[in-house]
């Protein structure tokens, strides 16, 4: 089988789109850390929260691929390039320590 233009355009595309929704899925993780933290009921919140964005991470990826597995791939790849543009953002800095320092 043999790629085609067609193939490539779709891919790109997918891959935008899993960027997105890797966007859409991690910077509402990190909102509901952030924000919703200190609720009363922060376990509802936080359940709420991770099935609301699991659907619609789960629905785009299925619907921007077509169900075809190249285009879900391709999906699921800009999804984990975003996490691991969120983890970088998301570190704490590190701290430099002297010789001879205790800690």
């Amino acid at each position: 089988m043999q790629m085609t233009v067609h193939d490539l355009q779709k891919i790109g595309f997918c891959l935008a789109v899993g960027l997105g929704i890797g966007y859409f899925h991690f910077g509402g993780l990190w909102l509901t850390l952030k924000r919703f933290a200190g609720t009363r009921h922060y376990g509802l919140v936080f359940v709420a929260s991770f099935l609301f964005r699991s659907l619609v991470t789960l629905a785009g990826v299925y619907f921007a691929g077509n169900g075809e597995w190249i285009g879900m791939t391709a999906c699921l790849a800009g999804i984990w390039i975003m996490r691991k543009i969120f983890i970088g953002k998301m570190q704490p800095l590190a701290v430099f320590r002297e010789k001879g320092s205790p800690i």
